[in-house]
């Protein structure tokens, strides 16, 4: 591995654990780590922007090892409309509104837990970005990386809008 991939992995390991700390402590916590590297990786890490309230919840869950499940649920979702079943259609369409709405409550506690209670702007830009995960693989790749910065929505994603959402390298 050459010294832009060790930094690239470095960078996205910090991105990860800066990504899960309270807003409150983001900057403190990206200046010991900047202050802990050197050189390029150093403004690398200075540069990292802070999550939104909403981004961070979502990288808790993802922490929290909950979104297997909705991943699952993409997968079963894109047979069906392979098969054009209507019917089985309808039917992980309401389990997806349920998962979803089920994993958004669940950021929510994670969040308040943390110390943090989420808005109903929030939670419902948490939904959006959950949806987005289980709908498409490649928001549901990002999601995953714990490490958003910004909530995501499936207008950004079809245009392909990903790229600042992550912190560190895109999946």
């Amino acid at each position: 591995m050459d010294a832009m991939s060790d930094d690239d992995a470095r960078l996205d390991d910090i991105a990860a654990e800066l990504s899960a700390v309270p807003p409150a402590t983001f900057t403190a916590e990206r200046k010991a780590h900047a202050e802990a590297a050197s050189g390029a990786l150093a403004r690398r890490i200075t540069r990292l922007r802070k999550p939104t309230v909403a981004a961070w919840a979502v990288n808790l869950l993802v922490r929290d090892g909950q979104l297997g499940e909705a991943v699952e649920l993409s997968a079963a979702l894109h047979e069906a409309q392979d098969d054009l079943d209507a019917a089985e259609l309808a039917r992980l369409g309401k389990q997806r509104r349920a998962l979803v709405a089920a994993l958004a409550r669940r950021a929510g506690e994670l969040a308040a837990d943390a110390g943090t209670k989420l808005s109903p702007a929030m939670t419902e830009a948490v939904e959006h970005t959950i949806n987005a995960a289980v709908v498409d693989a490649t928001a549901a790749a990002a999601v995953l990386t714990g490490r958003l910065v910004s909530p995501i929505d499936l207008a950004a994603v079809e245009e392909g809008g990903l790229a600042d959402a992550v912190a560190g390298t895109l999946p």
